[in-house]
Formats: structure tokens, sequence, C-alpha cells
């Protein structure tokens, strides 16, 4: 039993499921139906857990065709399959038929599914159980007396979704700091500004002497509404600049995956004023100066197609010569994300003529875990962009 045990987790870390906080919250797939472009709240929303449980299920299918299904019939043999699909072929192929069907990859993608709910329920940091809020006093505690919280603050009055942790120093600077932006991932459908990773990242900016927000935004699979919700807390921000003693020219974000698209999307799509909404504080700028950014989907696709109505949505629309400092991680083997976003989004960067592009372009297969895998040194390269962009100052790294 134990070896069995051992071997479904193996499994499951290939496929990409997860085996880190933050590719368990990104790894679920985008709603099927696509919703309006409206910035109006809206009531009633929600499949329930059975149904994202069987639309994450059908994706895993989908995406293991899509990898190893060559000739295209629906099924996959012995001589196309790969990795440990290959590798643990005649354990899946129930029916010893020599392929691998529909009905057996979904067996299997079930298998997955509820091994990853034991873990999490077993363990619920490392899961990232999504039932558990991060309280107030929670944050506050880890924050300690030398940073003000202040917590659940409204950028936009009328939805509860329009809200955003705010973290700044004590007291008073001589001069103005700068501001990070913190967007949390999700496929666009799910997650939370308190996910841990997140809060961690924007108390250790603050205790550098930044101003930091993690930031909720509307949940919806056409990604419009989330890009224009970032965009107005963006704005409020400016708009209290004089309050938290933040210099309006000196604003970075980070993100991963869902929020690592909208980070990028920051950074580049300024000159799309649909783009705003119909939100508050429309004298001010969205516009950031420094973007770092992990797994970002980049291109007008979904689920590995290509959506032309997605192209108003999608970074590599706006690149153009004039994009600020781009910090991106990407690990080749990530099969929510696939690796040609980043590839193709730092060409046409690099084409534009933008001078300014850092790419960790990594081959050690963490997947769509590569900033949680590497997370200590990927801070690192965090402070030093941030530093270097916002504060014009060179900081060295640690010695390892």
């Amino acid at each position: 039993m134990r070896s069995r045990l051992i071997l479904v987790f193996l499994f499951l870390g290939s496929c990409g499921i997860v085996v880190a906080q933050e590719a368990s919250e990104d790894s679920k797939p985008l709603v099927q139906k696509e919703t309006g472009d409206t910035d109006k709240p809206r009531t009633g929303r929600g499949s329930g857990k059975q149904q994202r449980g069987e639309n994450a299920n059908e994706a895993m299918v989908q995406q293991w065709l899509r990898q190893m299904d060559k000739n295209k019939d629906q099924r996959i043999a012995l001589n196309e399959s790969s990795g440990l699909m290959q590798k643990n072929f005649a354990r899946v192929d129930s029916n010893s038929d020599g392929f691998v069907e529909i009905k057996e990859l979904a067996a299997l993608a079930q298998r997955l599914m509820q091994n990853r709910e034991n873990r999490i329920q077993g363990n619920p940091r490392q899961g990232g159980n999504a039932d558990k809020e991060v309280t107030d006093e929670q944050i506050k505690r880890r924050a300690g007396d030398q940073i003000v919280c202040e917590l659940n603050v409204s950028y936009r009055e009328g939805h509860e979704r329009w809200k955003l942790d705010l973290f700044r120093p004590v007291g008073e600077v001589d001069g103005l700091r700068p501001a990070l932006v913190f967007v949390h991932g999700g496929g666009w459908v799910r997650g939370d500004k308190r996910k841990v990773l997140l809060l961690e990242q924007a108390i250790d900016f603050v205790r550098r002497g930044y101003v930091c927000i993690t930031v909720n935004y509307r949940l919806d699979a056409s990604r419009l509404p989330c890009v224009k919700d970032v965009k107005c807390a963006v704005r409020w921000l400016r708009a209290h600049a004089d309050e938290y003693q933040i210099d309006p020219k000196r604003i970075g974000a980070y993100g991963n995956s869902a929020g690592a698209h909208l980070v990028s999307m920051l950074g580049v799509s300024s000159s799309n004023r649909e783009l705003e909404g119909d939100g508050p504080f429309q004298d001010y700028s969205s516009q950031i100066q420094a973007v770092a950014a992990s797994a970002t989907p980049t291109l007008p696709m979904r689920r590995g197609e290509a959506k032309p109505a997605l192209a108003a949505v999608s970074p590599i629309t706006y690149v153009t010569k004039g994009a600020p400092p781009f910090l991106l991680f990407h690990e080749v083997s990530d099969r929510l994300v696939d690796i040609g976003h980043s590839d193709d989004f730092v060409k046409a960067l690099k084409a534009a003529g933008a001078t300014d592009v850092t790419y960790r372009r990594m081959t050690d297969g963490s997947g769509h875990a590569v900033f949680q895998t590497h997370r200590n040194a990927f801070q690192d390269d965090l402070v030093s962009f941030f530093a270097r962009t916002l504060q014009g100052k060179e900081v060295a790294k640690p010695a390892e």
C-alpha cells in the first residue's frame, strides 16, 4: 500500500496538478462559459464544488489528449505516451487493450484529484486550504509593531471583491516611498488577496521601505472585469499617494499565473482606455513602472487553443518599445501555462525595442510551481529587481 501511494503522488506532480501551494490554487481550469463584459456587481455565481471538480477532471483529460494523442483518435497508445504516463501505462490501461481511452483517463484524473483533496485535508498549509481564511488578527501578528495594516479597504464601492489590504511602515519618512501591488492567481475564477505567499512577500517588502497592497478583484473567466478592477486599484493607490507618502512614479507589481497576466496588463495596456472600466479615480493613471511575473499567460489562448476574442485582454497585444522593466519566471514543463507564452512575449518585447527585460527560463521540471519551488532565490531576484527599477539601487545577492 505504501509504494502505491507514493507512486500516485509522483504521478500527480508530473501531471502538473500541483506540488506546491501556488500551483494548487492556479491549477484548476477556467469555467466553461464565457461571462459578459460588465462592471456591475453580479449575484448568484458559483456552480458548486462538484461542478468545479468535474471541470477540473475534464480539463486534465483534454490536456493529456492534446499532449500525447498524436493521431487524434481520442485515445493514447503506448508509443504515443510519454513521461510517467508511459511508465505507468499498464496500470492506467485498465482493460489491457493497448490504449488509454477517455474513460480510463477520466478515472485517472478522478484518482489524482481525490489524492490532492486528501493531501489538502491532511495538511492545509501545503495544500492551500481555501476554506480557511487568514484573519485580520493573524495578519497583524505576522506584521508586528513596525508595520501598519489597513485591512479590507474598499478601492471602489458596490462589490464585495473591490477590496484591498494595505501595509506600510510605521511613521513618516523624508521623501516618498515606492509602492508594490501584489495580485493573486487562481485562473481568474478563484483566489484571494490573503494568499499566504503574497502576504509574506508584501510584509517582507514593507520592511524594506515599500508601501504594499494585496488586491482582490471580481472573478470572471472572460478576464476583462479582472483587468478593469486591478487597474482601478492602482488608480486608487495613486489617488491616495499623498496620504501614504507614496511616489506615484514608482509603483511596481508582482503576480503568479492569472495574477501574472493581470500585472503584465498593468504594465503594457495603458493605451486602451476601454480597459479602465467605469470605476472612480479616472484622472489618475493605472500604469505601473516595473512588472515581475511568474508563469504568465500572455497570449490570446484558452486551454491551449487560440481565442481571438481574448486579444484585447492579452499582454502581447500591447507590447511597445515603451514597456516598463519586466522580470519574468517560467519553467519549460509547465502544463497549465505553456512556456510559449513567456518565450513569445519576451521575443515581442525585444523586437519592439524594450530594453529592460529579464527572463528566468527554468528547466528543472518544477512546472507551474516554478516560483514556489525557487521561492527564496526568486524572492532575492524580486528584491534586486524592484530596488533597481523603483529605487535606483543595486542590491547584492546573498552568498549561496
